[in-house]
């Protein structure tokens, strides 16, 4: 499930690398929240997109569901699976941590009007965030056929306050990057990621890895030409870690046996993945 304002596309090399290695997988387009919707913004077509798109993502997702209870989603010659995990990034991951369970929790009115009130706002997702003050989000019941999750640079600290992640029963991994501006790893995945209840989760800090390091782009697409403080180190580098990283959750998943912890590398990027006990024991 991709970001805000991203595609499918951009998604095709982490679709393709699990696949390559035996994992039927879907790539959702979320339309009214993709590259179109956004060009349809740069082109005085439409307004921003932002967070009343949820709603019709949490659509997207069900009907996933649907499909794969009846039959109906085809993956070659092998037939649908009985159990998946999802995985999203950004945006895409707070969709999923919903999906799952996750509760929107009371006083969301307050949280935003203290976070807003310093300026500059040093977590830039607390102004998606905040929005969802004003949209109502219907009762979701969690598909029983749900394995774990997979959230690249999520977000959602406001959202869940301090319990808001505790319904949360199946295995997450959380991934965060160094030089992500966008969603700090610090407010929007170690913190949140504490409430989490399976011993099985997992919480991955990225060294150089920034907000769209998961994001497959060309070159000389604009947002490449900002440098490695917005880009991050080598994204290709980073998206063959993360790679690493998803398939030894998913093998660990599969198998029935405890994710991995420990340091991790691909070429000079490194990442560092932490459990619940680790995860209590840092301190800011």
């Amino acid at each position: 499930s991709h970001g805000l304002g991203g595609s499918s596309d951009q998604l095709g090399w982490w679709a393709k690398g699990l696949a390559a290695q035996g994992w039927p997988v879907l790539v959702v387009q979320h339309s009214g929240s993709d590259g179109e919707a956004v060009r349809g913004l740069l082109e005085g077509r439409q307004r921003l997109p932002g967070m009343e798109t949820l709603p019709d993502r949490l659509l997207d997702l069900q009907a996933v569901t649907a499909a794969l209870e009846s039959g109906k989603l085809s993956f070659g010659p092998s037939s649908a699976p009985q159990r998946f995990v999802l995985a999203g990034h950004s945006l895409g991951g707070l969709s999923d941590l919903l999906w799952a369970g996750a509760e929107l929790q009371p006083g969301l009115d307050q949280r935003c009007q203290r976070a807003l009130r310093s300026i500059p706002v040093l977590d830039s997702s607390f102004l998606l965030q905040c929005q969802l003050t004003a949209i109502p989000l219907a009762p979701l019941s969690p598909p029983p056929q749900l394995d774990g999750l997979m959230v690249l640079n999520g977000f959602g600290s406001l959202l869940w306050a301090d319990q808001g992640l505790r319904p949360l029963t199946l295995p997450v991994l959380m991934v965060g990057g160094s030089l992500d501006l966008i969603t700090p790893p610090a407010t929007e995945q170690l913190e949140p990621f504490r409430q989490l209840q399976n011993s099985n989760s997992r919480l991955a800090l990225v060294e150089g890895a920034s907000h769209f390091s998961p994001v497959r782009l060309e070159r000389e697409q604009p947002l490449m030409q900002f440098g490695e403080d917005l880009v991050g180190k080598d994204p290709l580098q980073v998206q063959a870690l993360l790679l690493d990283l998803q398939s030894r959750f998913l093998r660990s998943l599969e198998a029935g046996t405890p994710a991995p912890v420990g340091q991790f590398s691909a070429g000079k990027v490194r990442a560092f993945v932490l459990d619940r006990s680790l995860v209590n024991r840092l301190h800011f």
